[in-house]
């Protein structure tokens, strides 16, 4: 089951407002007081069991407090999901049996995708709910009271909101095992002991069966699940469920407070799945994972970590995870269009209804200039690097040097290669690294991150790459021989190449020398491509070709793969 989109006329902040949700994964991101949480309070009151809906409904407290209430004016919520014929199969073959025709019990019908859509409609007097699969419309009030039943006793919804946590997961205790008299103690720890061993071993069972949910993710991650023992609390065991990057420096168990959040989240989609994954065909459906501000009680470190779990298990468990966040670590890095981002319109000095912010093309920097409170033109040779698919990135001066770069990867080079898995992105200019706030969060967003930098150009930032606790052959590394003329990656040349071009073509060399900023760029750009184009002629993956380049790429393995 997948949110298609919701609209939502007149309820609460929103007067007339098309929401629409791309990928399994959706951020909803903006101000305090924008609006995020009445999109989640409307698909709650939508699809969630009426038993566990704590905000109903009401004309009077969800009417836009700025326009005049009439029996003309309604407050409209309109959901459309998504269902799919394999993983909600069982609420499908409901609508389509329920629904169909025939007056005999056969099931002459066809399994597939269906669209329903859900629409709640009331007024000063009245209230109304219809429904509509594949275009048509379920007239029968019966029929819908009963879909809507369905739905709701399904369990479509599985909501968790970090700002107002749950109750501990312990009982407290009125009684210790100490109070006892010795022959008892030592009868009772006997059997608690034995019951442990057995315990520790379910445990480890679903640890595997955890780590076999999450498919192919565990090339990246690994599922880490801890049993503390029980002490005569025998109505709940406990236990913390941890997914973490393989390689990770920091375990994600040592992020202190924020654990308890993270481990219910984590429970919350594994649950999920496991709905989805019920022997039970009737009851096959997947639910809808909505989780109010994830990064809650998280370290930013922890929170870029937490962002590509999340992004990750929606994307291979194919469960749609919805998240409030004023977190640029919990955005959307897959799709820009994934990042819905909520305003307030203001009139005469109030703030009125809430609208969606357009995030397509130019657009997609707002909702990370927001989270980052800065704006600024250094975003956009970074788009590409962004919504990288990889966790491991490097970041290159331009697309020259990003061919430098792969061919060092060459396995013709042996031991001497660049073991780096991940994607080369160019930067396009050091414009970008004169931003501290933006070094430190394209550090943080990312597992591994290297720059690279001319030694030319090191000047012009090496106070920003302080502030951002950049540090030396570990953060960026300098590209180029100290000597004029070579403090850039065409200085790790060798010699015979350079010169070959440069007596070929004089007239780029006097361009150098023009005057004109254009001319002497235009000169430069060109002489570059020649460079690299006389390289690879008869390139040779030896000493003599790169000799030079593979000093710098001995310091960069040193840290990409230590």
């Amino acid at each position: 089951m997948k949110i298609k989109d919701i609209h939502l006329k007149n309820f609460r902040s929103f007067e007339n407002c098309l929401i629409e949700f791309e990928d399994f994964y959706t951020a909803i991101c903006g101000k305090n007081n924008s609006g995020k949480s009445n999109i989640i309070r409307a698909v709650l009151n939508v699809l969630q069991r009426q038993g566990l809906r704590r905000n109903r409904i009401n004309y009077s407290s969800d009417f836009p407090i700025w326009k005049a209430k009439s029996e003309e004016e309604n407050i409209s919520i309109n959901v459309r999901v998504q269902l799919d014929q394999q993983a909600d199969v069982g609420l499908i073959k409901f609508l389509k049996v329920f629904l169909q025709d025939k007056k005999d019990d056969s099931e002459d019908f066809e399994i597939k995708d269906t669209l329903l859509a859900i629409k709640i409609e009331l007024n000063t007097k009245t209230s109304s709910t219809e429904i509509i699969v594949d275009d048509k419309t379920v007239t029968d009030k019966y029929k819908v009271g009963e879909i809507l039943r369905r739905i709701h006793f399904a369990q479509v919804i599985v909501f968790h909101n970090s700002t107002q946590p749950n109750s501990s997961f312990r009982h407290s205790h009125h009684g210790q095992v100490d109070n006892l008299n010795e022959k008892t103690k030592e009868l009772i720890e006997g059997k608690v002991s034995q019951i442990n061993k057995e315990l520790s071993k379910a445990v480890q069972k679903h640890k595997s069966e955890l780590q076999e949910l999450i498919g192919r993710l565990q090339e990246k991650y690994q599922v880490g699940l801890t049993f503390s023992g029980i002490d005569m609390d025998y109505e709940r065991i406990p236990y913390e469920i941890s997914l973490g990057e393989k390689n990770f420096e920091l375990p994600l168990e040592d992020w202190g407070s924020g654990t308890k959040n993270r481990t219910l989240i984590l429970s919350s989609i594994f649950n999920a799945k496991n709905i989805t994954d019920q022997d039970d065909e009737s009851n096959t459906i997947t639910p809808i994972v909505i989780i109010e501000e994830p990064e809650s009680f998280l370290h930013p470190s922890a929170q870029s970590e937490f962002g590509r779990i999340l992004q990750d298990l929606s994307k291979e468990l194919e469960i749609q995870v919805i998240a409030t966040t004023h977190s640029p670590y919990l955005l959307s890095h897959h799709n820009p269009k994934s990042n819905i981002l909520v305003k307030r319109n203001v009139f005469r000095k109030k703030i009125r209804e809430s609208i969606i912010e357009n995030v397509q093309d130019e657009n997609w920097r707002e909702p990370f200039e927001l989270a980052l409170g800065m704006v600024g033109p250094e975003f956009e040779s970074l788009k590409d690097a962004f919504f990288s698919k990889e966790n491991n990135i490097i970041l290159l001066e331009g697309t020259i040097d990003v061919e430098y770069f792969n061919l060092l990867r060459d396995s013709r080079h042996k031991d001497k290669k660049l073991i780096f898995d991940g994607e080369f992105y160019p930067y396009g200019g050091y414009g970008f690294l004169n931003n501290p706030v933006l070094l430190k969060f394209i550090k943080e967003r990312f597992n591994k991150l290297v720059v690279t930098i001319d030694l030319d150009a090191i000047s012009n930032v090496k106070a920003n790459f302080e502030k951002a606790s950049y540090k030396k052959d570990q953060d960026y590394f300098l590209v180029g021989l100290d000597k004029p003329g070579f403090r850039c990656i065409e200085g790790l040349l060798p010699d015979f190449i350079k010169s070959k071009v440069n007596s070929e073509n004089s007239e780029l060399i006097y361009g150098l020398q023009s005057e004109n900023k254009d001319e002497r760029k235009s000169a430069k750009d060109r002489l570059k491509s020649l460079y690299l184009e006389e390289f690879k002629k008869d390139l040779k993956f030896n000493e003599t070709y790169f000799g030079e380049f593979y000093k710098l790429v001995e310091k960069m393995n040193k840290k990409l793969n230590k």
